[in-house]
């Protein structure tokens, strides 16, 4: 997302950016790159777009920040504990005249036991409120200040229903970004 983002829409180049948590800031929510080499690919291209909504905002680091909604912890049938977290945010890249159109919306992760999938929002939005498993996950809860949960990924792995996302130019078990939750504690 640079220069040629359409000007109502938040790049690093015209708009307020969102403070990292690293630099002292207090912004919660998921923290994510996404695919640095697919962004950088966007941003090559002529015709390269990329838009931010629903709360999403571009970090000084690149990152993007998607807000916190609702998170939920929970046992499972099998006795096993299990956390939900869902977040706002709607990212949208396109190109090659209209033939290339990827939507990360309204990011969700679930984790049992470290190991999780990431899911979003339908791409292409029906109302039946279906979501697509991007990724499977790897998370480990991290020291913390008082009153915050961070959790860092060791892994994050696009599987074959994600791979669709992106026209299967990349396949399942493609790396992804780390991704970073900053959470309050509640």
């Amino acid at each position: 997302m640079d220069e040629r983002t359409p000007a109502t829409d938040p790049s690093p180049a015209t708009s307020e950016q969102a403070e990292d948590p690293e630099a002292g800031g207090q912004e919660y929510g998921l923290f994510w790159g996404i695919k640095s080499s697919f962004m950088q690919y966007i941003e090559q291209m002529p015709d390269g777009r990329g838009s931010l909504g629903a709360g999403a905002q571009v970090l000084a680091s690149g990152d993007i920040l998607f807000p916190p909604l609702q998170a939920a912890r929970r046992t499972t049938p099998d006795n096993v504990d299990e956390r939900i977290w869902e977040f706002g945010g709607d990212v949208r890249f396109s190109g090659h005249f209209g033939m290339l159109y990827v939507r990360i919306a309204f990011p969700a992760i679930a984790v049992q036991d470290g190991a999780g999938v990431l899911t979003v929002a339908d791409p292409f939005g029906t109302e039946d409120g279906k979501r697509l498993t991007l990724a499977d996950v790897t998370l480990q809860e991290q020291p913390a200040p008082p009153g915050q949960l961070i959790w860092d990924s060791t892994e994050v792995r696009m599987n074959a229903e994600g791979s669709q996302l992106f026209d299967d130019v990349y396949q399942a078990g493609e790396p992804f970004d780390e991704i970073r939750l900053v959470l309050p504690d509640r």
